[in-house]
């Protein structure tokens, strides 16, 4: 493992998805006992610090890297920690007790984790992440990663697809992705096997592709987003190879499906936590009032305040792009500052300056 350094250099060229990724907190409970109640605080904050650092850490990486991220100090892991919560706590004369909500510093994390090879983040990411499985109905057993996938290797062969505004990529298959994703669980995929396919190739959009082969000139495919529903459609060849034809029938499928959601955007209901930096108390009040007047904003949950930062829950519908756009109507804009979104005033543009 690389020496641990606090100053790090951050690549230019990753682009991290910031919009509902991976969780960077943690809840954890802890228990110490010590010559005094004071030790065994300062013990248990340890185990928790440790706790929440490897729980967050294991929703992006293998058990293996784990092992690895567990042998730094405890004064290595606290400079990961943004912000402890006691959610309860009880002390007796040489005991400590708590249940704790403990924040990562996302940005940190990831960048040591590039660092140390624990995992692989793509430059520049796709609108859509196609994950193709394959299965020969003389044959038993799907196929993703393993050799005799034809459909992927099809796939592959057509370099980046694109159609519209829309590009299409098929799913590498490096070490990482081969750590989580077989063929029968992109099938099914999990919650946490998506949180952990999106961060790793920096893509939301993730579409299971499923081809069945059905006979030398049909084949059967089975399109499905995570989260989605399926569409199966049966492909023949006419006067064609039918895995060309379905690439087709793939893509024209896609680009219809992105379409509707995209006009459905405005009825989904989003939250990110977000950090309010103020002189005075009164900037923040002034702030909600302004916030309580974009009418796509449907709730503020106020969180911590202290040393002139307020912590907030943000409740909104449509996708962020179209608060972001909301508030700037109202002298505001969103930003993902050091692992955290910030709303600040808007910054005027060199047009408005000369206006």
């Amino acid at each position: 493992m690389k020496k641990f350094c606090l100053f790090l250099v951050f690549t230019v060229g990753l682009v991290f998805n910031v919009k509902a990724e991976v969780s960077f907190d943690a809840g954890v409970s802890v228990e110490k006992e010590a010559e005094n109640s004071a030790i065994a605080k300062e013990e248990a904050m340890k185990d928790a610090y440790r706790q929440a650092f490897l729980n967050v850490a294991g929703r992006l990486t293998t058990q293996e890297n784990l092992e690895k991220l567990n042998e730094l100090s405890d004064e290595q892991i606290v400079l990961f920690i943004t912000e402890t919560n006691v959610v309860a706590e009880k002390s007796s004369k040489d005991g400590y007790r708590a249940d704790l909500n403990i924040k990562i510093n996302g940005d940190l994390l990831k960048e040591y984790m590039l660092e140390n090879n624990m995992i692989e983040v793509v430059s520049a990411p796709a609108d859509i992440l196609l994950i193709p499985t394959y299965a020969d109905m003389e044959y038993s057993g799907n196929v993703l990663f393993e050799d005799g996938n034809v459909w992927r290797d099809i796939l592959l062969s057509k370099g980046h697809i694109k159609a519209g505004k829309l590009s299409f990529e098929v799913i590498e298959g490096t070490d990482s992705n081969k750590a989580f994703l077989t063929a029968d669980n992109a099938l099914n995929m999990s919650e946490d096997i998506y949180e952990k396919i999106k961060f790793i190739n920096n893509s939301k959009n993730v579409w299971t592709v499923h081809a069945v082969r059905a006979g030398l000139n049909n084949v059967v495919l089975v399109l499905k987003p995570y989260g989605g529903e399926e569409k199966r459609i049966v492909v023949k060849a006419g006067e064609g190879d039918p895995f060309e034809n379905a690439i087709e029938e793939m893509v024209s499928y896609i680009v219809y499906a992105m379409g509707q959601k995209n006009v459905d955007d405005s009825s989904y209901k989003s939250k990110i936590n977000v950090v309010f930096e103020y002189q005075k108390l009164k900037d923040w009040l002034e702030l909600q009032k302004k916030l309580n007047e974009v009418p796509q904003i449907k709730k503020i949950e106020t969180g911590a305040m202290e040393n002139g930062k307020v912590r907030f829950g943000l409740e909104f519908s449509g996708t962020l792009e179209m608060l972001d756009a909301s508030l700037k109507e109202n002298g505001l804009e969103v930003k993902f500052e050091n692992g955290s979104y910030m709303i600040k005033e808007k910054e005027e543009s060199n047009a408005d300056k000369i206006l």
